[in-house]
């Protein structure tokens, strides 16, 4: 009777409203609750009518259990108003379970990692590329409306030594000449000092990458999407785009005829031929990392497909 006693009251305790019994009747196989049923803050004071009571504190009729079995407080572990601290089953993992789960979470993630990371750096060169192609799309239009059409933009001839190379000092200069009359002003960009590349003109983007301008047989842009961060490697973080002023068609014989910036020449000078398939271009671009903007622009959009030939 005592343990039934017992186990009422912390069953009473739990809940507001649950009946507090004050004197306890054996009746048959269980237990019968008479008495009073009151807790302090639930303001209850009403006197156990057989099975049912009013609670002035809930507004609405709780059923008064008027028979208990012992086994009913043992099974019912989900029930939140029933102590069951003392038949709880402490479970635990075990070190050597741990340490096996820990190891199947490491070989996945250094299976997964390395994919996830080339995914990301794919999207993001891709976002990158397309985002410059546009810009100097657009600048050139646009100083195409101001100066006529490019193709007749005057160039100054590359200033070279008498050994056919560049002189270092003259050609930034030209380069310079070029870019403030018929680019800057279509574009946001800073121009930054390169040592590296003496003879070029480098020009920093918003976004952190850089181009290098600078005077050749067309004025080449070479496009650095991580801002001359190694590896400085073309068809891998470094693209080389074209702004030619006039058209040489044994040499580029442009695929895209109506545009003066373009792609790296589209034309294989050692085959003859020009990279008018998807196929040429992929196979170009895997000799010579140059080639790589023709296959980019003309046929995959800037996406970097699965047979793209250099790991990003």
């Amino acid at each position: 009777l005592n343990l039934f006693q017992d186990l009422i009251k912390k069953r009473s305790r739990n809940k507001c409203g649950m009946t507090k019994v004050i004197s306890l009747a054996p009746q048959g196989r269980g237990i019968k609750g008479e008495g009073l049923l009151h807790r302090p803050d639930c303001k209850i004071l009403k006197r156990v009518q057989d099975d049912r009571v009013l609670s002035e504190a809930h507004g609405k009729e709780l059923n008064v259990l008027t028979s208990y079995r012992l086994n009913d407080f043992k099974k019912k572990a989900g029930a939140t108003h029933v102590d069951m601290s003392g038949n709880i089953r402490r479970a635990a993992f075990t070190l050597a379970e741990v340490l096996i789960t820990l190891g199947i979470i490491g070989i996945v993630a250094a299976m997964t990692i390395p994919t996830l990371i080339s995914n990301y750096k794919k999207k993001e060169y891709s976002t990158k590329l397309k985002k410059f192609y546009s810009l100097m799309s657009q600048a050139v239009k646009l100083s195409e409306i101001e100066n006529g059409s490019a193709i007749y933009w005057n160039k100054e001839e590359m200033a070279v030594d008498e050994n056919e190379e560049p002189i270092v000092g003259e050609q930034k200069d030209r380069a310079l000449r070029f870019y403030n009359k018929y680019i800057a002003k279509y574009i946001k960009a800073d121009i930054a000092e390169n040592e590296e590349e003496a003879y070029k003109l480098n020009i920093k983007l918003s976004d952190g990458s850089v181009f290098e301008f600078h005077n050749g047989q067309c004025m080449d842009l070479d496009y650095d999407l991580n801002g001359n961060k190694s590896p400085n490697v073309y068809g891998q973080d470094k693209f080389i785009f074209l702004l030619c002023t006039s058209v040489s068609p044994e040499h580029y014989h442009p695929l895209t005829p109506n545009s003066a910036f373009s792609s790296y020449t589209q034309y294989d000078s050692i085959k003859h031929e020009k990279l008018d398939t998807r196929e040429k271009a992929l196979n170009k671009c895997a000799e010579n990392g140059k080639y790589c903007s023709v296959l980019l622009l003309l046929y995959d959009n800037f996406e970097f497909k699965e047979d793209y030939p250099y790991k990003l």
